[in-house]
């Protein structure tokens, strides 16, 4: 698509200019989700993407409580009007009107500041499962990884894992289901695994 349809719009500056003072507060309760955007933007037609517009939200308050966005690594800069109150672990005091509309004057939405977002595509749009592709399965990637980006160094220290983890208690048909899934991902690897697995079994016999 051409440049000139899609022109750069400067929308503000981030700076990162510390790390992190206490991995906890900071990291383990940050909260981040795709539907936080900047008003007049949207989201694209991609599939993965509108699935976690909805569910990073409900992971996050299964994960840090209903209200999440209140803890300091996850709290707006700018003050935000809503009506949300009540739940576990509130710290902001809210007073009515609780609800919208009102006649006191409360906040209200303002669609006009929103363009409203368009998605064009060069086929229709519709609602059907997914058509798989020559290329998609569950071993394709794993295989790459296996052999095209891991060195040898890489490739006897992921074997020397699974031997190991395979030889604690796992037992037939199991046993031989690991075996086969590995041969999957990579013949060479299969093999490795399932000759160092059943001598290690024999040395414990």
């Amino acid at each position: 698509m051409a440049a000139s349809r899609l022109p750069l719009i400067d929308v503000g500056k981030l700076t990162l200019d510390r790390n992190v003072t206490d991995y906890h507060t900071e990291m383990e309760q940050a909260a981040f989700e795709p539907n936080n955007i900047v008003p007049g933007t949207g989201l694209s037609p991609d599939k993965m993407l509108l699935a976690r517009g909805f569910s990073y939200s409900d992971a996050h308050r299964a994960r840090l409580g209903t209200n999440y966005k209140q803890i300091p690594v996850n709290s707006p800069k700018v003050e935000v009007n809503s009506y949300s109150k009540d739940g576990a672990m509130r710290i902001k005091n809210i007073t009515d009107p609780v609800y919208a509309p009102n006649s006191y004057g409360g906040p209200q939405a303002d669609p006009a500041r929103a363009a409203e977002v368009r998605w064009m595509a060069d086929g229709q749009m519709v609602r059907a499962a997914y058509t798989l592709r020559s290329d998609d399965d569950d071993w394709g990637q794993a295989g790459t990884l296996v052999r095209d980006v891991l060195d040898d160094a890489a490739r006897e220290r992921l074997a020397h894992n699974i031997i190991g983890h395979a030889s604690k208690g796992v037992q037939e048909p199991v046993l031989s289901r690991v075996f086969e899934y590995w041969r999957n991902v990579d013949s060479d690897l299969g093999k490795k695994v399932e000759e160092g697995v059943r001598a290690r079994l024999h040395d414990k016999a």
